[in-house]
């Protein structure tokens, strides 16, 4: 065993040099793994400090030395990796993953997580969050049954305003749970914050039934930016533009773009992007690799430019969309 060094009692923290304490620590906080040093052993050190909320848990964990861990046992919570500075290359259902500030990644609890390689110094946060709350929690928002576990998309842009607000909500917690005197231990106060914070995660991240979520949450848009969205939605196939859907919705370009902003937290024509490359992303899966093209794709959804396509399409699904075609069949 190494030497773990020693805190006051008051520090959050826990720190040690001991591969086989880190293994125990985050086997109890997390799941059982197996740790692997793929830089000098002489080198290795975890600083981890993990909170809890109702279902949630938090780790704020650093490694010092380069270190890759897997994970055999199927898990009954959805894991999320969210880097605050640094990557990490990890593997899930067969797909590569790296995450990093800007780009998050979301793990399902019936299948493969490994992490290939966590880099010494980069800082990360673990988010580990019961399944059946966050399936219940989807229930209630849609008012029927859903497919479980929820088949989340693995990959999680941060650069949006909902997510990014999301991922400071989770901080927040983090930080301010396991104070003496905090609001947080009060149940009227840390009930609803579990209840934001799941919710929040269904609300930024892709999945089926984010569709029937966003239409619940329509109302409260203003008409000409559901008008909009609705416009977009119908024909995303075509030569949009902003001056376009504003002319259409009788509003100025400028109202258009402050509404798309407040509201969805990203421009019209970002709005357009997104949901070109989900129709994209259906149509690869779905597409016979013998038959069709990746760029005859693009070309159907508005891509005039087949590398910004390509360079757009893995920021937001985590792999390319040759390696989306080949994987359909």
């Amino acid at each position: 065993m190494g030497e773990t060094q020693q805190v006051a009692r008051s520090d959050p923290w826990f720190r040690t040099r001991s591969p086989e304490e880190a293994i125990h620590v985050c086997n109890t906080a997390f799941y059982r793994h197996r740790l692997e040093l793929l830089g000098p052993s002489s080198s290795f050190g975890l600083a981890q400090r993990v909170t809890r909320v109702g279902p949630i848990t938090m780790g704020d964990t650093t490694y010092e030395t380069d270190v890759a861990l897997g994970f055999d046992e199927t898990r009954a919570s959805y894991h999320i990796c969210v880097p605050l500075n640094g990557w990490l290359e990890a593997r899930h259902r067969g797909q590569q993953l790296t995450s990093s500030p800007t780009l998050a990644s979301i793990y399902r609890p019936d299948a493969e997580m490994t992490v290939t390689r966590w880099p010494g110094g980069s800082r990360h946060l673990a988010v580990k969050i019961d399944q059946i709350a966050v399936d219940r929690a989807l229930e209630t928002l849609v008012d029927s049954p859903v497919h479980s576990p929820i088949p989340f998309t693995a990959i999680l842009p941060l650069k949006a305003g909902a997510a990014h607000d999301w991922v400071r909500l989770l901080l927040m917690a983090h930080r301010q749970i396991d104070g003496l005197d905090s609001l947080m231990r009060q149940s009227v106060v840390r009930e609803p914050l579990v209840e934001s914070l799941i919710h929040g995660l269904l609300l930024v991240a892709d999945h089926p039934y984010r569709q029937a979520l966003d239409a619940r949450a329509e109302p409260a848009r203003p008409a000409a930016i559901r008008d909009a969205m609705a416009i977009i939605e119908a024909g995303p196939h075509l030569s949009l533009t902003i001056s376009i859907l504003a002319r259409q919705c009788h509003v100025s370009v400028r109202t258009m773009q402050e509404g798309f902003h407040r509201h969805l937290g990203m421009s019209p024509m970002a709005y357009l992007r997104v949901v070109r490359l989900r129709h994209a992303h259906r149509d690869l899966r779905s597409a016979d690799p013998s038959h069709t093209t990746v760029a005859s794709i693009a070309r159907r959804w508005g891509f005039t430019h087949l590398g910004r396509f390509a360079a757009a399409y893995k920021t937001m699904y985590g792999q390319t969309p040759l390696q989306t075609l080949r994987a359909a069949h």
